[in-house]
């Protein structure tokens, strides 16, 4: 019989709020650092009498949803190396971090997040076990988290119990209902499949609630074509029936900005928008998608600083190059004479041997001029510089290497398609409360 293989699960207690206080930013991640040492310390204690000696540990946290996206990657780092540095090289940290309004703790936006979190877990690790410690973190956090985990990875769920002198582990089976028409609508939300998702739609009575998910769904079938346009039109289609929720206002502007007559705030809200996705087909592990949409947000950028850097500025004719480097070339003479100046940080960034080793995977497969696959493991070690990290620590190196470019752009990361998701999910759920789906649906 085949070992099964455990993927422990902490969950810490207590909730990390957004610092409005004199703190610097090294000084305030110490002081939440502090605040866990005591329960890290329990968790090294427990490690080290479990049977398993090594693998993958997701540390949970209850985090303010105010953190701005560079912040939560930052936060992430800063969590997973204080744990590995008391639990030793051999588990490797990843922290799940549980987005909420730290101010109004709300049951039903707990369950929608920690639903997406698990999902993304139980996709990722499709045949290891959901190990759960036990009387660690909140009750009403934890209650949650083991709800989903034993609805999503059903049979492979476990909990670990300590008793001072051991630890032991107890698997759980229960019987699962099928899946849900509810589970698979939101399933494919969570996966960003809008299209799946409003094909379902198609078998509901056409009240408002409907229409309104219909017209949101569009909306993002429309931004990920680059059909932004149409996408503005269905988003103030849904305003009209949702009204202004702050998140749909939000999305308005930055459509707008995509349409904006004035070429360098249009231009530049593009190449962000093109991260954004990239940003959604790293939450999904679509590699495929990822160095698609990478490839031309390099090009973008380029022509962005041929475009707009100019010292005098004049109308630039953007000329198809047979290669992206006859590009450098041309941008490396205009700063050698002064033609173009500023931008440097994104420059040499793009012109990196980590997005080129990265790129060149690309080249060198199906999506390129080859017939080979993207090779997951030569393109985020070719983009870290080393074998020696986790496929989760490579993205996140390339997050913060995306904000530091942006912070020269005079731009930041956002999370607005994540925020529209979240949105979608409560939508549904509340469609789902009214009545208006069918619960006793089954997929077969």
């Amino acid at each position: 019989m085949k070992e099964k293989v455990l993927l422990p699960q902490v969950l810490f207690s207590g909730i990390i709020k957004k610092n409005s206080s004199s703190f610097t930013h090294s000084s305030y991640y110490d002081f939440v650092l502090d605040t866990y040492r005591e329960q890290v310390e329990k968790l090294s204690e427990i490690m080290k009498r479990f049977a398993q000696t090594s693998g993958p540990l997701i540390a949970w946290f209850l985090v303010d949803q105010r953190f701005h996206k560079q912040e939560l990657v930052s936060l992430e780092k800063q969590l997973e190396r204080f744990i590995e540095k008391r639990l030793g090289d051999a588990w490797d940290v990843e922290a799940m971090l549980i987005l909420l309004d730290a101010n109004s703790f709300d049951l039903e936006d707990l369950q929608d997040e920690v639903e997406r979190l698990v999902h993304k877990l139980c996709m990722r690790y499709p045949f290891e076990y959901f190990a759960q410690l036990v009387n660690f973190g909140d009750p009403t956090v934890y209650q949650s988290l083991f709800v989903e985990a034993i609805r999503q990875f059903e049979e492979r769920y476990a909990s670990i119990y300590w008793d001072e002198d051991e630890v032991h582990v107890e698997y759980t089976v229960m019987e699962v209902q099928s899946e849900t028409w509810v589970k698979q609508f939101r399933d494919f939300i969570i996966d960003h499949d809008y299209q799946a998702a409003f094909e379902m739609l198609q078998e509901l009575d056409e009240t408002e609630e409907v229409k309104a998910l219909r017209c949101l769904l569009q909306m993002m079938m429309d931004r990920l074509n680059f059909a932004f346009e149409d996408a503005l039109v269905h988003l103030e289609e849904a305003m009209k029936l949702l009204g202004n929720e702050s998140v749909l206002v939000e999305t308005k502007e930055k459509l707008s900005a995509l349409l904006s007559k004035e070429t360098k705030t249009r231009d530049l809200a593009r190449i962000v928008e093109l991260y954004r996705h990239i940003d959604m087909y790293l939450d999904m592990d679509d590699l495929v998608s990822f160095l698609v949409r990478f490839y031309r947000a390099r090009e973008a950028v380029l022509f962005y600083l041929l475009q707009h850097a100019q010292t005098i500025p004049h109308e630039v004719t953007l000329q198809k190059k047979s290669t992206i480097y006859e590009v450098f070339d041309e941008l490396e003479e205009k700063y050698d004479n002064w033609e173009i100046d500023g931008y440097y940080g994104a420059y040499f960034y793009l012109k990196s041997t980590n997005v080129a080793g990265a790129l060149n995977v690309r080249n060198n497969s199906f999506i390129g001029h080859s017939r080979n696959k993207v090779d997951k493991e030569e393109l985020w070690h070719s983009y870290f510089g080393t074998s020696r990290t986790t496929f989760n620590k490579a993205k996140r190196r390339f997050i913060m290497d995306t904000a530091l470019m942006f912070r020269d752009l005079g731009v930041e990361l956002d999370e607005n398609i994540m925020s529209i998701n979240r949105f979608l999910l409560q939508l549904s759920r509340k469609m789902m409360l009214k009545g208006q789906v069918f619960h006793e649906k089954r997929i077969h």
